[in-house]
């Protein structure tokens, strides 16, 4: 999966862009704040990664 799907199932699921610190960034949805996300773009993120947020964040 790409980092950008990542980021657009975030938006998809209500989550809403807080703030970038250089390459990773953070979402915000209820009050609750995300652990830093990477965005590289186009690149593939590691499956264990995307595996892990998709879990966590019930994205």
């Amino acid at each position: 999966m790409k980092f950008s799907e990542i980021h657009n199932r975030f938006k998809k699921a209500g989550w809403k862009f807080d703030h970038a610190e250089g390459s990773h960034y953070y979402y915000v949805k209820d009050g609750e704040m995300t652990e830093p996300i990477p965005y590289h773009g186009a690149h593939e993120m590691p499956k264990f990664l995307s595996s892990k947020l998709i879990k966590k964040y019930g994205i």
